[in-house]
């Protein structure tokens, strides 16, 4: 069994799970073992580039966060409606499905869902995400754009994609612009526009959706982590636990003015544990990682505040989550305005590394 497999076997559950087609995908695309090579006018960074050097819809930075859109023609790879972000966590840099980005825009207090709403265009559940070619009123049929590489006066790289995301049942419609440098290869920037015959909206909420795959307990703050079984401690319904709220004050600044919360598993070792003995369901394989949520430096308003909502139980089942209950849901939001950017990062860095104050002995259980 190659070192994704795993990954792809967690992939198909969760679409069973959703109602949606079962993956069928190999871990070729993916692995992009014997890919083509870096990319002729960029061969400092190896880029991978949908259309270009990888036949998925697929971009990042070859051994660092690679992120992709569900493909034009099919749901085999994922469920619709959500940018997928895979991390090298497994053994021989394979790499895993770490977490989905969900779009939520909220009109007059009414919240869009990217993933469950049904499609407009064929009924299947989850909005339409799509590549831009450019052409105003031609998006791509494929989703094979490679996006446009920019070379930077520091002399790094970035490669950015323009997403389309189909109208919402509220009437928003937005777009969104993806960048990842070749200088912080470990994180996506997001840049929100909203369409022009869009309704106007409140809040354009990115939500990084499956933080219970990594059993992610801890949200990292200024002074330190909060646990989620702090805040839910009594908690053992089947559904989503309420949402809680932090403030842009309790959230990390760092040296550079930048804005961070994170959240991280509070197990040293999570890929011994089988959620569902016998079967890939839900399997953490990799090494621990680091999630975070930035607003760059200058970018904030006072309105900025962090949102976590946890589970005791997988997504539509009665199996405990082990350990307890842990975050799923995992936002940075704050009131829309045309062109606000959120970053999303995956690392290996722990939160001390990333500038987050240490435990205290009581924050954790």
């Amino acid at each position: 069994m190659n070192a994704l497999s795993p990954a792809w076997h967690f992939v198909s559950q969760r679409l069973v799970k959703r109602g949606a087609l079962t993956v069928a995908l190999t871990s070729l695309a993916f692995r992009l073992a014997g890919a083509a090579g870096a990319v002729a006018e960029s061969p400092a960074v190896d880029w991978v580039r949908a259309g270009l050097n990888t036949n998925r819809p697929l971009w990042g930075v070859r051994g660092s966060l690679l992120w992709g859109i569900p493909g034009a023609r099919s749901l085999r790879d994922g469920p619709r409606g959500l940018i997928r972000l895979w991390s090298p966590t497994l053994t021989h840099g394979g790499y895993d499905l770490i977490n989905f980005i969900a779009i939520e825009p909220v009109v007059r207090g009414q919240k869009g869902f990217s993933e469950l709403e049904r499609s407009q265009l064929d009924g299947t559940p989850g909005k339409r995400l799509w590549c831009e070619t450019g052409e105003p009123g031609r998006p791509s049929t494929t989703n094979l754009s490679p996006g446009r590489i920019v070379h930077l006066v520091s002399g790094a790289q970035s490669l950015q994609v323009q997403v389309g995301v189909e109208r919402f049942e509220n009437g928003a419609q937005v777009g969104l612009a993806i960048t990842q440098r070749s200088d912080a290869p470990d994180e996506i920037e997001l840049t929100i526009h909203a369409q022009p015959d869009s309704a106007p909206i409140d809040y354009c909420i990115l939500t990084a959706t499956m933080g219970n795959k990594a059993r992610a307990r801890l949200l990292w703050l200024k002074d330190g982590p909060v646990s989620s079984l702090k805040l839910y401690p009594d908690y053992r319904e089947p559904d989503f636990a309420p949402h809680q709220l932090f403030a842009w004050n309790r959230l990390h600044r760092t040296a550079a003015g930048d804005v961070l919360a994170a959240i991280t598993t509070d197990e040293a070792n999570p890929s011994s544990v089988e959620p569902f003995p016998g079967r890939l369901n839900w399997r953490y394989s990799g090494f621990p990682v680091t999630q975070y949520w930035k607003r760059p430096a200058g970018a904030s308003h006072d309105d900025l505040h962090v949102a976590v909502n946890g589970r005791y139980t997988y997504w539509l089942s009665r199996q405990p989550i082990p350990g307890g209950v842990a975050f799923e849901n995992f936002e940075m939001r704050e009131r829309f305005h045309n062109g606000q950017r959120f970053v999303f990062g995956i690392t290996r860095q722990t939160p001390s590394e990333l500038g987050f104050a240490p435990p205290r002995r009581e924050s954790q259980r």
